[in-house]
């Protein structure tokens, strides 16, 4: 792996939202339910926690009180040679 090469970790970050809240904070989009209208309340929550994981692919499921996203984010993790890999 080249100095360059960028790992990534991805986790998955579960949130449930009251729909009034979501749709105060989507109130720019013109489509509330697009992608990029779920990726930027994620990005708006992980800033409120000092989270500074990269929101990529957001899913998400709604009832009628609460929208339910499943967020994949991404870490950036430091490259190490395998032979100074610490053990497990």
């Amino acid at each position: 792996m080249h100095s360059s090469d960028t790992t990534l970790q991805i986790y998955h970050r579960y949130f449930k939202i009251p729909l009034e809240t979501y749709f105060n904070t989507v109130s720019d989009f013109l489509d509330p339910w697009d992608e990029r209208a779920y990726q930027h309340v994620v990005h708006q929550l992980l800033e409120e926690t000092k989270d500074n994981g990269i929101v990529g692919m957001v899913r998400q499921e709604k009832d009628e009180q609460y929208i339910y996203l499943d967020a994949a984010v991404r870490y950036p993790v430091s490259s190490c040679n395998p032979q100074q890999a610490p053990l497990s």
